[in-house]
């Protein structure tokens, strides 16, 4: 069985730091899940600020006990898909695994009130899944988000740094993350003429790399093509392949089983902790997430 949590925040009653293209990346994330991998439409729970009942809004509550659930369910699963398309920032924080002492977040529809989800909170979710489990965070500053001990940065198409980011041991070889740009950088709102519809820019460049492929693809051809998208059109944020080992294996692979050959071929400032801080930091970042 598959299950899936997809988390989307237009932040629609925040007209200060609202974004365009976070709720039809989740969409368009669902419709791929169930016609390319056979994702039972039943089994993907979907989180939306435009969603009128209080359990389908992407609250902190919300997203922290769903993302619990499903990895208390993840011994029964085969797989878990989570997306998540928002706004992230950073804190300082002296007990964060990041080198430069910066803890990522994600941030809420009610930050104001319940504050925000810090990538050590999501670490210790991560550390209690059992199944194979695909993370995307189409976010500012995600480059860590979930504080994985390997990192794979492209450079060209022959040339892949491996950097071993911390001392963090997951017992789960197959838990593994895309993210959309570096921590220190920002991941576009765009839009996207070929879908013509308002987007983030990696979720679109993912979508996009994965029909190219006819959805089956090993992950670092994957990487590369969301990559020279990315540059291809313009945009600088260079997204991020983190893993729970230092080789990993993943591969997607189209449900149908039609298997096709694949042919390998700014620096934004940082902010506090307090919430007025990070409203003031999105105000000026209103393009990015």
């Amino acid at each position: 069985m598959k299950k899936a949590l997809l988390i989307g925040i237009n932040y629609i009653n925040d007209s200060d730091i609202t974004l365009n293209g976070c709720i039809d990346d989740v969409i368009n994330m669902r419709n791929m899940l169930i016609d390319a991998y056979d994702y039972d439409p039943s089994n993907i729970l979907t989180l939306r600020d435009d969603e009128v009942h209080f359990t389908q809004q992407p609250t902190r509550d919300n997203i922290i006990n769903h993302f619990k659930r499903l990895a208390a369910e993840s011994d029964k699963l085969d797989e878990l898909w989570v997306h998540y398309s928002g706004h992230g920032s950073q804190i300082s924080d002296n007990k964060s695994l990041n080198a430069d002492k910066m803890e990522n977040i994600l941030v809420p529809v009610d930050y104001k009130t319940k504050g925000f989800i810090l990538d050590i909170e999501l670490l210790a979710i991560v550390k209690t899944i059992k199944c194979k489990t695909i993370l995307l965070f189409d976010s500012c500053h995600s480059g860590t988000m979930c504080d994985l001990p390997w990192a794979i940065e492209y450079k060209n198409p022959l040339n892949y740094t491996v950097t071993h980011i911390n001392n963090v041991v997951i017992s789960n070889p197959n838990i593994f993350m895309f993210s959309g740009c570096k921590d220190s950088q920002t991941s576009d709102d765009s839009y996207s003429s070929e879908n013509q519809q308002y987007v983030g820019a990696f979720t679109d460049a993912f979508l996009h790399s994965l029909r190219k492929n006819r959805h089956n693809v090993a992950y670092k051809v994957l990487y590369r093509d969301i990559c020279e998208y990315l540059a291809q059109n313009g945009f600088s944020q260079m997204p991020i392949f983190s893993s729970s080992v230092k080789e990993p294996n993943l591969i997607f692979t189209r449900a149908n089983g039609l298997n096709v050959p694949v042919i390998m071929t700014k620096a934004p400032p940082v902010i506090n902790a307090s919430n007025a801080a990070v409203k003031k930091n999105m105000s000026f970042m209103l393009r990015s997430r």
